[in-house]
């Protein structure tokens, strides 16, 4: 018996040094997928204040959220004198967790404009609140609950038509517990009955053990791998190769992503869409205007519309039925200069760079050039762009 107890010791002493040099290798190595996401009671989600880690699912990164929960690096609340402040709301492409901080299109941004002529000697700061998952709904309260607080001078919307229309309506949105707004009676009026009692679902849960199961999560690397396992193994399992479900969309599309965007809205559903993103951006203008600050808009790109090949986004444009990859870029760009919001369309400039260099703009390694997020070329080529524009409109 004391032979058999002692074999089993052994048993576990091996299994549980086996489990700790396996967490220190993992932690060596850099390897974890930390949960970086709460909700928020008011947005619907919102980035976890100080979770640091490594972001490998698209791109690679290493991810880290400041006590405010953003991410970004840290900003006092109070403005900084001689400073030119700007303000970044937007989605995953402002977010940017597939490149290095200093990569992204809004850290370039503020390199590049420190040599702005027009700045009068002040020196640039931009502050990112750009999430995943956000439509203009949840960045217009964004910059109610969190950007204006930082008083910034500019505030700067990066729209993306991929799905912040969508986002606009409840019919389409992606998840079904995110605020959003209807136009009753010619008035924005905001829907959040959902959103606070996700929240308040959330917060029950953690208190009958919630925050020992998210602390596990947070600081054991062999649960996050393991779990990041099953999430890819049921991705895999689910793809169409081994279902033998075949793609019904062109090669060049993206998952989650509506491509009646591109075409003249004919649904009921996309007709309210639209009308509440257009209500939506008059509104910003008007709550940014009167905390004194300007506020611009800058469209960002979907992958098929800055394919390096103009035969392939030709040809993409042809399948779909439409004239081109621009309606709705070109009907932001009208609706906003007829309400004097200036606008940056990047969709025709960036056409050109991949033409000319023949370079993906998005898309990487581990996943698919040219669909997906902006890569590291990507990022660059847009900070460059809205730098110099936003240069102009300083003088």
């Amino acid at each position: 018996m004391k032979q058999k107890l002692s074999t089993i010791c052994l048993i576990l002493a091996g299994l549980a040094l086996a489990l700790v040099l396996t967490e220190a290798g993992l932690r060596l190595l850099g390897v974890g997928y930390p949960d970086f996401y709460d909700y928020d009671p008011f947005l619907g989600s919102k980035l976890r204040p100080g979770i640091q880690g490594y972001f490998l699912q698209e791109g690679g990164s290493y991810v880290s959220i400041n006590s405010d929960g953003l991410r970004d690096r840290e900003h006092s609340l109070a403005h900084p004198p001689n400073t030119l402040r700007i303000a970044v709301l937007g989605d995953s492409f402002a977010e940017a967790m597939q490149v290095d901080q200093d990569e992204t299109f809004w850290a370039v941004m503020e390199k590049d404009l420190q040599g702005c002529p027009h700045l009068g000697g002040r020196q640039v700061e931009v502050l990112n609140f750009g999430q995943a998952g956000f439509g203009t709904a949840q960045e217009l309260l964004a910059f109610r609950h969190r950007a204006a607080k930082y008083a910034p001078d500019v505030v700067l919307l990066a729209f993306f038509t991929g799905n912040d229309i969508t986002d606009n309506s409840p019919a389409m949105m992606q998840y079904d517990y995110n605020p959003y707004f209807t136009l009753e009676g010619g008035r924005l009026v905001l829907h959040d009955e959902r959103t606070r009692e996700k929240w308040a679902q959330e917060q029950q849960k953690k208190s009958w053990g919630g925050e020992v199961k998210q602390w596990q999560r947070d600081h054991c690397r062999i649960l996050q791998v393991w779990q990041q396992f099953q999430k890819v193994f049921k991705a895999w399992w689910t793809s169409p190769s081994q279902t033998g479900v075949a793609h019904a969309a062109p090669a060049r599309s993206e998952s989650g992503l509506d491509y009646s965007i591109w075409r003249p809205p004919v649904t009921k559903e996309w007709q309210d869409a639209w009308q509440v993103t257009e209500a939506l951006l008059v509104q910003m203008r008007d709550e940014v205007a009167a905390r004194g600050a300007r506020f611009s808009v800058v469209v960002l790109t979907i992958g098929a519309q800055v394919l390096p090949d103009a035969a392939n986004r030709a040809g993409f444009a042809e399948e779909l039925g439409v004239k081109d990859l621009l309606y709705a870029d070109h009907r932001l760009e009208r609706f906003c200069r007829e309400h004097g919001i200036p606008i940056l369309l990047l969709a025709p400039p960036f056409q050109e760079y991949a033409t000319r260099h023949q370079v993906f703009l998005h898309g990487f390694k581990n996943s698919n050039f040219g669909v997906g997020h902006w890569n590291r070329d990507g990022h660059r080529v847009a900070g460059d762009l809205i730098a110099r524009w936003l240069c102009g409109q300083l003088h």
